[in-house]
């Protein structure tokens, strides 16, 4: 058999995608990779694809992986060999932790050039080692069809390994273009690029989808009456000698990142209190609780079980309440999961919702009532301190701008890691019902690649997207920001918390060193980082529409304008910087407070 051109292959390779159920696909630009390149011009031709370019591999992969989050479908990013290839890390990595279908494109040099000092040329296959749940390597000249299968399929997951990023690593001889311009050109010459690019959700289409998403009836295993029913089937075992009657236990649920409403209901279901992060999707419903992470200790020495949905990532408190090993827990795993082995988990895992009801109990009269009133009054005290402390400094506080950015979401939202996330879970009030799907890298937690991300999903979703961060998290991916001139524009609109630098640390064991004096330079100097840019201006220069605000009113009042708003917007908010330790203990201090006159 004769062997395959560059061309040809990579036809093939794409093919394979589009048979994988591949919607997208991000090109990064390079020589090596080009006939991966025509052959994805091809297949947008014949709209099979959607193709999106960016100028850098690391902000490509992490709009790949933001396509691929919004779609929930394999997502490809194509580079060309040598170091461009070292630049997806981050993205993968994220990918793997977060259980994401990223499919990697590298093309590669072909193996008779390997170890001759050949430019561009390294040892990129099996590059990425363990992070991958597929990787496979494609000799020039030889048909790629079987391992491209092998990995796709791979990357989809199954009974024993949970969805994730995959590496195929395509070597390609010279020539790298097409021998003519037969598959690209109709009689009337190169299609439009322009036409072939998804439009954005019309203000019909927009309704139809909300009124959708509003109406979806609660599946039948997860209704009050089937989950009810399962527990009170079951019956004390081993452990449970807490249980003050076979069908009723004081159990919280608890919803980690990505949890989804399934825990909002059995929560509902069950009468459980249920505390839910800002990216659970589970944070709705009368059962959920705002400040939970203050409102824990009233009830630290009353819970009896806790059942856990998604991946807890956010609160310290909540962490120690499942390292307890004098309260039995369960995590909810009907498949195996991306972020964890089951078996380094303390957790009992169970397969099905009727399972964990029946490990869950039914709450006791007045159980989430108490959690209620309890928040309840947390949530005022918290509010009447960051009321003062705002009145004081003039600047808005990173709680209640998270606040104000989580009331005005009316779309899908992407949420920043450090502190923003970490405000948000503090003062997020739960929705009565389902809100706008919220996202968040948390498989690594890292804050790069965050715009990317945002703008990817803004791409996927059809719709205006809103994402919050920080100021550094933001400076981290400014890069993500250039949108290629023939390239379609996200509808994305950022809100930036602008405290001069990585305040976070402030909040944790690094602020207390700082405040004893000895190393309080260093803390500035190596964690903080203060950097006195102007990111509005930043942001101008790669064409944003771009404005700093410094109160509550102007915020709100940009979110409602995104409404109608076209493009990419910025939004930049002064909050405060000088002590957010010292805020962080005031709402602590004012919650227990609060809780003490509770008795």
């Amino acid at each position: 058999m004769p062997s395959l051109s560059a061309v040809e292959s990579a036809r093939l390779i794409v093919q394979g995608c589009v048979s994988a159920g591949m919607q997208h696909v991000v090109v990064a630009p390079g020589s090596r990779s080009a006939p991966l390149a025509y052959a994805l011009a091809e297949a947008e031709r014949d709209s099979v694809l959607s193709v999106h370019a960016r100028i850098d591999e690391r902000e490509a992969g992490f709009l790949a992986l933001g396509l691929a989050m919004a779609s929930d479908a394999p997502v490809a990013v194509v580079t060309t060999s040598g170091s461009a290839v070292a630049n997806l890390f981050p993205a993968l990595m994220e990918a793997a932790h977060a259980g994401v279908k990223l499919v990697l494109l590298t093309a590669d040099r072909p193996e008779r050039l390997h170890g001759t000092g050949a430019s561009q040329t390294t040892q990129q296959a099996g590059i990425f080692g363990q992070h991958t749940r597929a990787s496979v390597h494609v000799p020039a000249g030889e048909d790629p069809t079987g391992l491209v299968a092998e990995a796709l399929v791979a990357g989809l997951g199954n009974k024993q390994h949970a969805p994730g990023p995959v590496h195929i690593n395509c070597a390609f001889e010279d020539p790298l273009y097409p021998s003519s311009d037969a598959m690209i050109t109709g009689e009337e010459g190169p299609a439009d690029v322009s036409e072939r690019r998804h439009p954005e959700l019309s203000d019909v289409e927009l309704l139809e989808m909300d009124a959708l998403a509003a109406t979806v009836p609660v599946p039948r295993a997860l209704s009050r009456k089937t989950l009810r029913a399962a527990a009170g089937e079951g019956t004390p075992g081993e452990g449970d000698h807490q249980r003050r009657t076979p069908y009723q236990r004081r159990t919280v649920v608890i919803a980690g990142h990505d949890a989804g409403e399934e825990a909002a209901h059995f929560a509902h279901a069950l009468d459980l209190p249920l505390l839910a992060e800002p990216s659970s999707n589970a944070r709705q419903g009368e059962n959920a609780l705002t400040a939970y992470q203050f409102t824990l200790a009233a009830f630290a020495d009353q819970i009896e079980a806790v059942v856990l949905f998604g991946r807890p990532t956010l609160s310290r408190p909540i962490n120690a309440l499942l390292a307890r090993e004098d309260i039995p827990s369960a995590v909810y795993a009907p498949g195996p999961l991306a972020w964890c082995e089951l078996s380094k988990r303390r957790e009992a895992p169970v397969r099905s919702f009727a399972e964990a009801a029946e490990f869950a109990g039914v709450g006791p009269e007045g159980w989430v009532e108490a959690w209620r009133e309890a928040d309840d009054r947390v949530v005022a005290a918290v509010n009447m301190v960051v009321a003062e402390r705002e009145h004081v400094t003039g600047r808005l506080t990173g709680p209640s701008l998270a606040a104000d950015v989580w009331a005005g979401l009316y779309g899908p939202a992407v949420i920043g890691a450090s502190r923003p996330v970490r405000d948000m879970d503090i003062a997020a009030t739960p929705r009565r019902g389902r809100g706008p799907r919220v996202y968040a890298n948390r498989g690594l937690a890292g804050i790069d690649g965050t715009i990317s991300t945002a703008a990817g999903i803004a791409l996927a979703e059809r719709r205006r997207t809103l994402a919050f961060m920080g100021d550094v998290t933001f400076l981290y991916g400014a890069p993500g920001m250039l949108v290629p001139s023939l390239e379609a524009v996200p509808q994305l609109d950022v809100v930036v918390a602008d405290d001069g630098g990585g305040t976070i640390f402030s909040t944790l064991e690094h602020g207390s060193v700082a405040a004893r004096g000895g190393y309080r330079e260093a803390v500035d100097r190596f964690f903080r980082v203060p950097h006195g840019l102007d990111v509005v201006e930043l942001a101008r220069a790669y064409g944003w529409d771009a404005q700093r605000v410094s109160s509550h009113e102007q915020v709100r009042e940009w979110l409602d304008a995104g409404r109608s708003a076209s493009g990419c917007r910025l939004l930049v908010v002064d909050t405060e910087r000088e002590k957010p330790r010292e805020l962080h203990r005031a709402l602590a201090a004012a919650a227990r407070e609060a809780l003490a006159e509770l008795g």
